[in-house]
């Protein structure tokens, strides 16, 4: 008797354990600040078996603006992830990434999961725990790890650091720790942390005062925003009010890709960019206006 019990409290706990990373309604939304404004969602949506491992499918959507100025929600892809003893593994080129280490001590580091495809993040770069501790989170003990962003001898990226919250992930900066890397080049997947919940879990939103799945108000889908000439040859006017209103332009190409960026003057000359369509974005810090471009030769 005292065997099968204590047999039936072992998979109990298991399963318990087993059930902590993604459960039911598991879901992380972040703020998106490449082309258009908007928000990725990541969500769990279902159970897999990948090479005979049994995985969490974690789909991705982008909600948010398209070049129309209409919202649009977009997939974004899939990840496959587990857990294993407080390791969180990630799918990626056929093998499992360690993404996130909830066990690790202070001087642990483990290889930064899905390496960049670009030259900005080095090769085997890592992640570093400098600090550990708990915190209570909707009445729950969860483990906290302070992470530094290094080359693969351990010096720093130059990056800083983020938070990982024990079966939350980063509370800064995105899902994935390459992106902000990719990013640097050819625009991010996401942006920093919003928010957290799941079927029994309350929403955790340390640093995200807005409601989750905010996209943009109202005043960033004005169409007041002109310039001209446009279409343009060599360079665009801006009206006076948007000096006064408005502090920082920034240049897109079509796939998100930042040509220019400065703060915002009355001409921006144009002459360096090839025929094409282009978005102008200008920002305070509170909100954002965006104008489409026709340049011409």
């Amino acid at each position: 008797m005292k065997t099968s019990f204590l047999l039936l409290f072992l998979l109990l706990s298991f399963s318990f354990q087993a059930q902590n990373w993604s459960p039911s309604g598991a879901n992380w939304k972040y703020s998106y600040y490449g082309f258009f404004p908007g928000y990725v969602d990541v969500s769990y949506t279902g159970d897999t078996i990948i090479d005979g491992q049994s995985a969490k499918i974690l789909s991705k959507t982008f909600n948010g603006i398209d070049w129309n100025m209409a919202v649009v929600s977009n997939s974004i892809g899939n990840e496959f992830t587990y857990e294993n003893n407080g390791v969180i593994y990630l799918r990626y080129q056929n093998q499992w990434d360690t993404l996130y280490h909830f066990h690790a001590q202070v001087g642990d580091h483990w290889r930064m999961a899905k390496q960049p495809f670009t030259s900005v993040c080095p090769e085997n770069s890592r992640l570093k725990v400098t600090a550990t501790g708990n915190k209570i989170i909707n009445s729950e003990t969860r483990k906290y790890l302070v992470v530094e962003f290094c080359n693969p001898d351990l010096s720093s990226l130059g990056w800083g650091q983020d938070t990982i919250v024990e079966n939350i992930g980063f509370i800064g900066s995105y899902f994935l720790p390459y992106d902000q890397f990719d990013g640097a080049v050819d625009g991010n997947e996401g942006g920093p942390f919003r928010c957290y919940t799941d079927d029994h879990f309350a929403t955790y939103a340390p640093h995200f005062s807005g409601a989750c799945d905010f996209i943009v108000g109202l005043e960033e889908l004005s169409s007041t925003f002109t310039i001209y000439p446009n279409p343009v040859q060599s360079e665009i006017q801006l009206s006076p009010d948007y000096l006064t209103n408005f502090t920082q332009y920034r240049l897109y190409s079509l796939d998100g890709k930042i040509l220019q960026a400065g703060p915002v003057t009355q001409t921006i000359h144009l002459t360096q960019l090839t025929s094409g369509n282009y978005v102008l974005e200008i920002a305070n810090a509170h909100q954002k206006q965006f104008a489409k471009i026709l340049k011409v030769n």
